[in-house]
C-alpha cells in the first residue's frame, strides 16, 4: 500500500515538475500565436531547412526578409496565415512541400493615452490580439468627471499623421453612432465643459 501513494506521489511531482518547468527560476522562453504587430518579433522555422530559419524584428512597414524569398509583410496576419503566405513563396519554384511555422517571441508594446477630465489620466496598454475601443479606453481611465465635455472629446491619431477627430461619447454610448476602435499611438483628450 506504501509503495503505490509513493509512486502516485512520484507521478504527482514529476507533473508539478513538467508543468512549471522542472527546477525553481527556470523559465523557457515564451512563443505565442494570434495576429502579428507591427514591429514584433518573429522566428520562422521551416521543417528541415535549418538555413531557411529566420527570427528578428519585422521592419517599420511590417515586413521581415527571408532566405530565398526575400520580404514577407507579417504584420496584421495571425502566426497561422504568415506560415501560410511563407509555404506559397516556398512551394513556388524553392520546396516541393515545405512545413513553416511561425511564432511571435516578443510583441511590441502598444499604447494609447487618455489625458483631460477623466478620473485617471494616463497610458494605457492594448494588450494583444484585442481590439480597445473608445468607450472602453475612457472606462480604463475612471470614466469622465462630472466635469467634463463629452460631446467633444479629441481622438489624435498616432503614426504621425496628425489626424484628428472629435467625437461624441454620448452619442456613442446611446448606440447613435458606432463605438470607434482604437490604435496604436492614439491619444484621447477629455476636455472641460464650458458652464
Amino acid at each position: 500500500m506504501n509503495v503505490k501513494i509513493l509512486l502516485i506521489l512520484a507521478a504527482l511531482a514529476g507533473l508539478l515538475a513538467a508543468l512549471t518547468g522542472g527546477a525553481a527560476g527556470q523559465t523557457a522562453p515564451t512563443r505565442a500565436s494570434g495576429v502579428i504587430g507591427r514591429l514584433d518579433n518573429v522566428e520562422i522555422r521551416v521543417f528541415r531547412e535549418d538555413e531557411l530559419t529566420t527570427s528578428g524584428q519585422l521592419s517599420p512597414n511590417g515586413t521581415i526578409s527571408m532566405p530565398l524569398i526575400g520580404s514577407v509583410k507579417m504584420a496584421g496576419l495571425t502566426t497561422d496565415q504568415a506560415a501560410a503566405a511563407i509555404t506559397a513563396k516556398l512551394k513556388d519554384g524553392y520546396l516541393v512541400n515545405p512545413q513553416v511555422n511561425v511564432s511571435i517571441e516578443a510583441r511590441l508594446r502598444r499604447t494609447v493615452t487618455v489625458l483631460g477630465q477623466v478620473q485617471s489620466p494616463g497610458v494605457f496598454e492594448i494588450t494583444p490580439n484585442r481590439q480597445l475601443t473608445l468607450v472602453e479606453a475612457v472606462g480604463m481611465a475612471g470614466g469622465a468627471t462630472r466635469i467634463a465635455n463629452t460631446k467633444k472629446i479629441t481622438l489624435k491619431r498616432g503614426g504621425g499623421k496628425g489626424q484628428v477627430l472629435t467625437l461624441n461619447l454620448k452619442d456613442i454610448t446611446a448606440g447613435k453612432t458606432a463605438d470607434i476602435p482604437l490604435r496604436d499611438g492614439d491619444v484621447l483628450n477629455v476636455p472641460e465643459g464650458i458652464f
